[in-house]
This record gives structure tokens, sequence and C-alpha cells, in this order.
């Protein structure tokens, strides 16, 4: 880029050739356009294009629920966003197809998540989650009134973020899962600080 005037020491615009001229701050500045592409899209790059546009698709949804409220404050040199489609890409196969749920990250933070985490359902088919994970010793004060998440999912649903009422001093307990339309295969917990600043990296089991 450079700055051009003509010979009266006035800013031009417009194009010339391969160079585009505008102004900004008054003062004109000058550019090369972009180039045109030429030939057809290869069938990768078409497949590369056709997975990003399947990743945005499974993003829609979490615009209203779990972006706002944890990938937002995680951004630093892009929007919540992006950070979040970046956080479950390696879910997704060469396709845009979700290959492997266990991979989708739906949470990320500075909390750290307990050793030994299981999550079962009460009996076949319940509604109701028992979990129960180690003590750590190292942790206590406000941080063991750290409340655990869990959102549903099932066949490409997702629930809202509900609050088990279970917290990390607790090592465990029961609770209701969070309603879905479709049935429930995976669960994603993840824990939730006091003042619902902070969160931790999100675990998924299979039930």
């Amino acid at each position: 880029m450079g700055e051009v005037q003509d010979i009266y020491g006035k800013n031009i615009t417009g194009k010339v050739g391969p160079v585009s001229f505008y102004i900004s701050r008054g003062k004109t500045i000058m550019r090369s356009l972009p180039g045109k592409r030429t030939g057809q899209m290869t069938a990768n790059q078409l497949r590369n294009q056709h997975r990003f546009r399947e990743i945005q698709k499974f993003c829609g949804p979490f615009k209203a629920i779990v972006i706002p409220q944890i990938w937002n404050d995680l951004a630093t040199t892009s929007s919540g966003y992006h950070l979040f489609m970046k956080a479950i890409s390696p879910a997704f196969d060469k396709d845009g197809i979700l290959a492997d749920p266990m991979k989708i990250r739906l949470s990320a933070g500075i909390l750290t998540l307990p050793e030994g985490m299981k999550a079962r359902r009460t009996s076949l088919g319940s509604t109701f989650i028992e979990v129960e994970w180690a003590k750590d010793l190292n942790i206590g004060g406000l941080s063991l009134k750290e409340q655990l998440i869990v959102i549903s999912a099932g066949e490409g649903n997702y629930s809202d973020m509900k609050a088990t009422g279970l917290t990390r001093g607790n090592c465990g307990g029961t609770f209701e899962l969070p309603a879905l339309a479709s049935p429930v295969t995976h669960i994603y917990l993840f824990f939730e600080s006091v003042d619902q600043r902070y969160y931790s990296e999100s675990i998924c089991f299979e039930i």
C-alpha cells in the first residue's frame, strides 16, 4: 500500500489496471486488486468448503447457548464463535459429518476437571444420571462450591445448559437429564464457578 496525490496535491480515487485508490483518513491509499480465481475448484477444495459449511451449520444453535456464556470471554484474537468452531472441528470427518461426538468441546476454561469422572444412568432407560469423581485434596474454599453443569445430546439436538445441583465438593451424586425432544445418547459435563464467570473443559459420556 502507498499514499498517492495528483500533481495538484489532491487525493484521487478509483481503479487503474491492477490497482485501486481509496481515501482513508483524508489520504489516498493505493493497493493491488485481488486476483481473479482461474479455473474450477478442485475436488479437495470443494470438500473442504462443504466441511466448513457443515461445521458452521452445527455451530448455529450454540450462538444462543454456550458461546455467549463461555466462549466469548475466552476469545482474544478472534470471536467466541470462531474459537468454538475451531474447538469442535476435530469431531468432524473430511466430508463434514460429525464422526465422533466424544470430541465435541462444549466448554473450556481455567477450572480443572476432577480425576476419575464417571457417569451412567441409574437404570436402563432412566432419565436420572449418577456421577462420581475423586476428591482433590489440593482444592478447597469456594472451589468446592463450583457447580456441575450438564448438556444433553441426541440425534443432533442439544439441550440448554442445566445446573445439576451438585458441587465439586460433593464428589458425585444424582441428577435428572435436561429435557430433549430426541433420545439422549450423550451428555457433556463441566464445572462453573460460583460467580458464573469461569468454566472447565467439558467431558462427554455416552449413556
